[in-house]
């Protein structure tokens, strides 16, 4: 799957945009009356990650007065993927959760994710049929599951895929592990789950750690929360937290400096490799 994403490249150009605006020392108010436009459309085009057209583009960078020829066509490119159709909109799995086609745009980019997860098995290392029993837990319409089921898939490829694929860190709650999922199935569909993880645990790329409950409280107790480190230096990672039907995205310094020290945390309440592959083995026998 291709590991580039418009969403990454629309922030990158509203970045840019933005800090030749202020080169310039210009208002928001003074570049819309230059171009006949409203100032919130400078704004959005700076903040959110809309399409910029190739004219709107052009205009803006002559009101910034950027003429030097590579500078110039290196903006036009980066207009021009920013524009690219995303893979991940044509799937039309009627997430509920606002923000969540935004952050798959996040991800497909990363250079490495951290994630935490306290009761459920996160996405990216789920079976098929664990994905099939979460969504129904989580009244999702049977007609929806298919479309759901074959984003979270493709979603998945990033951890096997390319000379490249995604550095991968999960820490799982003992919980996520001993909550059965499938109903009358529940013991076939964990110890298929717990073998794929126990796969994924051989890869360089992964790393799954376990957090057992008798080690108590921990710097992660308020929930789960997944840090996504892109590899430009212009675009800043990002944190993503996701509710029933709401999800944020934090991309400040400090927040993301914050969650990288709960994380941290975390993982040191986990256990080792060699300990994580041992307990998942123990679980294994479980079921």
């Amino acid at each position: 799957m291709p590991r580039t994403s418009p969403t990454v490249r629309r922030r990158r150009l509203g970045q840019e945009l933005r800090a030749l605006r202020e080169a310039k020392g210009m208002t928001v108010e003074q570049v819309a009356k230059e171009l006949d436009w409203s100032p919130s459309k400078v704004s959005r085009i700076e903040t959110t990650p809309i399409k910029v057209g190739t004219v709107d583009l052009r205009a803006l960078l002559d009101v910034y007065e950027v003429f030097e020829k590579d500078r110039r066509a290196g903006m036009l490119e980066l207009g021009k993927e920013s524009r690219e159709p995303a893979w991940w909109m044509s799937v039309n799995d009627r997430t509920p959760v606002d923000s969540f086609k935004a952050f798959i745009g996040f991800e497909a980019e990363a250079h490495q994710i951290l994630t935490y997860e306290p009761t459920i098995i996160p996405g990216l290392l789920q079976t098929e049929a664990y994905m099939r029993a979460l969504m129904r837990a989580l009244f999702t319409r049977d007609a929806d599951i298919e479309e759901a089921v074959k984003l979270r898939l493709t979603r998945q490829e990033l951890l096997t895929s390319g000379d490249d694929p995604l550095k991968y860190t999960a820490i799982i709650d003992e919980a996520a592990l001993r909550r059965p999922a499938g109903g009358v199935r529940r013991r076939e569909v964990m110890r298929e789950q717990i073998e794929k993880l126990l796969t994924l645990s051989e890869r360089s790329n992964i790393a799954i750690r376990v957090l057992p409950l008798a080690n108590g409280l921990h710097p992660g107790m308020n929930g789960a929360f997944t840090v996504v480190e892109l590899p430009h230096p212009d675009d800043p990672d990002i944190v993503w937290l996701e509710a029933f039907t709401v999800g944020a995205m934090l991309s400040s310094k400090e927040d993301v400096r914050y969650y990288n020290r709960v994380f941290d945390g975390v993982q040191q309440e986990s256990l080792g490799r060699d300990a994580s592959e041992n307990f998942l083995q123990e679980m294994l026998a479980t079921y």
